[in-house]
């Protein structure tokens, strides 16, 4: 893998992570997630354009918003639901008045649109996706793990380490089934983009503050353990088989346009 190549990828990855937590910065809640999802959307398409001269239409597709398999969605729909029952199982088990927040319809709205979407554009649609190129599932997702650690190192730092380390371990681990969600998704954002909103909606929940700990320690665990689940049903049951105008160009490791499916 040249210089040349890590460099350009390295750059678009900053231009888009830097967006991406830039605009998270004014309010972490999700409530302007789809206003994060517009900037994020515009700088992928700034970053295509640069990188491979892609035109708009194209751009939005490599980035993950084309149609998905409905087979990687209905997947991650049942995962999604397992996840989410961490809130009403910890209520029953602790007897915690867990509650919803007033306006948790639009607060669902810009989490997905934050979490779900705009964050798996930047860690699948882009940087899996062209870590993924050349080289094999595996090999992809473990080159991933060292941006996941640059990018949560303000966690660390902020919330300090055993906050922080839950969070990345989180985040290491999670990236696993998620990608595989995006590649049997026919290299869409879609199905794991469910999945990470269901990690992330403990942001419409109030929780009691005597509770607030062990209730972390829960939805970690649960993140951690649940979507794994995903990796048990086998890929040739997930993967439809893209059309030809359907299978992106990405570029190969000297940085080359090459034909192929990303999921492929």
């Amino acid at each position: 893998m040249g210089l040349r190549w890590w460099s350009r990828f390295l750059a678009g990855f900053a231009v888009l992570y830097g967006v991406l937590a830039g605009t998270a910065a004014v309010d972490a809640s999700g409530r302007y997630g789809l206003a994060i999802l517009g900037a994020v959307l515009l700088a992928g398409g700034v970053v295509e354009r640069a990188l491979d001269g892609t035109g708009p239409r194209a751009a939005l597709r490599r980035l993950g918003l084309g149609r998905p398999e409905r087979r990687a969605l209905a997947v991650a729909a049942a995962v999604s639901a397992v996840v989410v029952l961490v809130h009403p199982l910890f209520a029953v088990a602790t007897g915690a008045a867990l509650g919803l927040h007033p306006d948790w319809p639009l607060l669902l709205v810009g989490v997905f649109a934050f979490h779900g979407v705009a964050e798996e554009v930047v860690w699948r649609g882009y940087a899996f996706r062209r870590l993924r190129a050349g080289r094999s599932f595996g090999r992809a997702v473990a080159c991933t793990m060292p941006l996941l650690a640059a990018t949560h190192v303000p966690v660390v730092v902020g919330s300090g380490p055993a906050v922080g380390g839950a969070a990345m371990l989180v985040a290491a681990v999670t990236s696993l089934p998620l990608a595989y969600l995006y590649e049997t998704g026919r290299g869409t954002v879609w199905a794991p983009a469910l999945v990470h909103t269901a990690i992330d909606s403990f942001k419409l929940v109030v929780v009691p503050s005597a509770v607030l700990t062990t209730y972390s320690l829960a939805l970690a665990a649960t993140a951690l353990v649940v979507p794994l689940l995903a990796l048990a049903v086998p890929r040739r049951l997930l993967a439809g088989r893209a059309r030809p105008a359907e299978r992106q160009r990405v570029p190969d490791r000297a940085g080359r346009a090459g034909g192929g499916d990303p999921a492929g």
